[in-house]
């Protein structure tokens, strides 16, 4: 009967899992969908499948209980059993494989169709079915040649009626098989018959259409960027909306898509090269953490955050936890509070969910809207679209809820989508645009002087104020440039010393030994420290001068000497010694002064070493301790 070799197509096995997660944990399809290793299937195929059976759920548990199908089959798995039924019944209408799960559901069909024909009344989705909608890449296809392309497939172009938006509703709910039209709002996009199959077009495998419902692309067709400015899509992956900026813009300026999950990303990146979108730049980086400065050059903001989904999957998020929808408001409303305030240039946000809880919209829109030290307007949609839509938010938000706009399944046939227009108040954009200027024009003037002060070798003025303090206390040093000779950086207020200023030669005696029948000798004071404090040196003179008992005072017979001057101190003592200190002036002289006096110079083997004189100032004032030995 059954072949148990045969294995389930595994699209359906993938779509029963995601459908399983989304009804018991409450995930996102779209998350689920795009965070899987499905980068080789058709996500587009998968979705279909999936929001079919989650939105046909309750008709489904009410046929299974009829025909007790998980009661007979209790080796079936359940989450497969609605994958398959819904193919069956509000799909394809048929079951490819010969597997035993898909023989058993076939083996079920009459009993599933006595109920639908008996419960027509009954079954919710019956009444209103979807049309399809395909977008057209304008990228690599025009929408003249898509017409033609599909003319020659056989289908029929019925031009979109020039009447009330109503009237279009009622225009693409008689589509027949073979017939498509223009949307009435974004023309880039053509509605299809409900169940048209196209995952297998050619234009479809070449990237040339993209299966995008409508709702989606009224976020680009109301952030409407014009060619050459820069925008950003802050939760990018997939990519639909940020290609459709690309193909809106022409291909024009730049778009920053970013993106934070790795696997999402590389879906973004792989969806961005094959449609031909050249202008968009890819970031792999948390939204939340750019940072002011980043991307100031922003000027349209797309944003479409984390959501519950609710307008997708109705049936399955009636029932969502506060606690999650609770965070993930906060969630929201951390992105849009971002958003309005990290770029100074932004121009337009549009705020869009597919959800259809007022938590997650007009709530998150009032609150972060009256608490921004920005200030933005909530545009009125009704108003941009010249009247021509039937669904807004709700009043319980004030004007600002009855400014946004909501796409409901039921009468816009589309998915359930919110989308807000936020615009920034012009006044505080030109005093935006003003205060950069000041400082932009501040910085260009500082870089200007900082390059005439490197051209000219010269340092900017901080740097001068620094070099001054520190030429008090640091000796001169050689600077050389390239296009100047080595100078020399002479300590403060050194050219006007330098024109009064004599050579200071200096004879530094540290100690004089005298001994009975010995000459004076000079001794080495390279290791005398030259400055000391003056209770050392008392303490030194004390220890170091010893004169003889006989005599009373010693006072060098030298001509050089004349000029010194003599200071006598006695110490009462039971040994009769005597101190005496003598205080040494130095003395300014010149050159050819100073050679003059060394050949009068009556002490002998003094040797006066000029050659070494340091080009330092010394203190006018120096003692040096003389020893003196009997």
């Amino acid at each position: 009967m059954y072949e148990h070799s045969i294995k389930v197509p595994r699209h359906f096995k993938i779509a029963a899992n995601i459908v399983k997660k989304v009804s018991t944990e409450g995930g996102s399809v779209k998350t689920l969908l795009y965070d899987n290793k499905l980068r080789h299937f058709r996500t587009n195929v998968l979705f279909a499948l999936i929001t079919e059976t989650i939105k046909h759920a309750a008709d489904i548990d009410k046929i299974f209980e009829t025909c007790s199908l998980l009661t007979n089959e209790p080796r079936l798995d359940p989450w497969l059993a609605k994958v398959l039924t819904s193919e069956l019944l509000f799909g394809k209408k048929t079951l490819p494989g010969k597997s035993k799960p898909e023989q058993t559901i076939l083996s079920y069909k009459d009993q599933f169709e006595k109920y639908t024909s008996d419960h027509q009344a009954d079954l919710k989705t019956e009444a209103v079915r979807r049309p399809r909608y395909v977008r057209i890449n304008t990228n690599l296809l025009t929408t003249s040649d898509a017409i033609r392309a599909f003319q020659d497939e056989e289908y029929r172009f019925v031009r979109c009626t020039s009447g009330s938006y109503n009237d279009y509703l009622q225009q693409i709910q008689g589509l027949s098989e073979y017939d498509f039209t223009q949307d009435y709002h974004v023309k880039t996009v053509f509605v299809f018959s409900a169940g048209t199959k196209l995952h297998e077009n050619e234009l479809y495998l070449e990237n040339k259409i993209i299966l995008q419902d409508k709702a989606t692309a009224m976020a680009v067709h109301l952030l409407a960027p014009p060619p050459g400015s820069v925008a950003l899509d802050m939760c990018a992956a997939p990519g639909m909306k940020t290609t459709q900026l690309a193909a809106f813009m022409r291909n024009e300026g730049k778009i920053y898509a970013v993106e934070r999950n790795e696997r999402r990303y590389q879906t973004l990146c792989d969806f961005v090269e094959k449609t031909g979108s050249k202008c968009v730049e890819t970031v792999h980086r948390d939204a939340l953490e750019i940072k002011r400065g980043d991307y100031d050059d922003v000027e349209y903001i797309l944003l479409d955050p984390s959501c519950s989904g609710s307008g997708m999957d109705l049936c399955v998020h009636n029932y969502i936890e506060d606690t999650r929808l609770a965070k993930l408001t906060s969630l929201q409303e951390k992105f849009l509070k971002h958003a309005m305030n990290a770029f100074p240039k932004a121009k337009r946000i549009v705020y869009s969910t597919c959800s259809l809880f007022p938590e997650e919209n007009e709530r998150v829109i009032t609150n972060v809207v009256k608490t921004s030290r920005s200030k933005w307007r909530v545009q009125d949609v009704k108003e941009l679209l010249k009247g021509q839509w039937n669904n807004f938010g709700s009043g319980m938000y004030g004007s600002m809820g009855t400014r946004c706009m909501y796409a409901k399944p039921e009468s816009d046939l589309t998915t359930g989508f919110f989308l807000a227009v936020l615009d920034r108040d012009q006044k505080e954009l030109e005093r935006q645009q003003n205060g950069e200027s000041i400082v932009n024009k501040v910085n260009a003037k500082a870089d200007k002087f900082r390059k005439v002060d490197v051209e000219n070798g010269e340092t900017s003025e901080p740097e001068k104020r620094k070099n001054k303090k520190k030429s008090n206390y640091e000796p001169a040093e050689e600077v050389q440039t390239e296009d100047q000779p080595v100078i020399e950086v002479s300590i403060k207020k050194k050219k006007k010393k330098e024109k009064t200023m004599e050579v200071n030669d200096t004879n530094e005696i540290s100690a004089i030994n005298i001994s009975n029948g010995d000459e004076p000798r000079i001794e080495d004071t390279e290791d005398i420290p030259k400055k000391k404090k003056k209770k050392d040196k008392h303490k030194k003179m004390e220890t170091d001068i010893s004169v003889n008992e006989s005599e009373d005072t010693l006072v060098p017979d030298n001509d050089g000497l004349e000029k010194r001057k003599k200071k006598k101190r006695k110490h009462g003592s039971d040994n009769g010694q005597l101190a005496e200190e003598t205080q040494v002036a130095d003395e300014k002289v010149d050159h050819s002064k100073k050679k003059k006096k060394d050949a009068s110079n009556k002490v002998e083997n003094i040797e006066t070493d000029t050659s070494e004189v340091p080009k330092k100032k010394k203190k006018k004032h120096r003692n040096k301790d003389i020893e003196i030995e009997s």
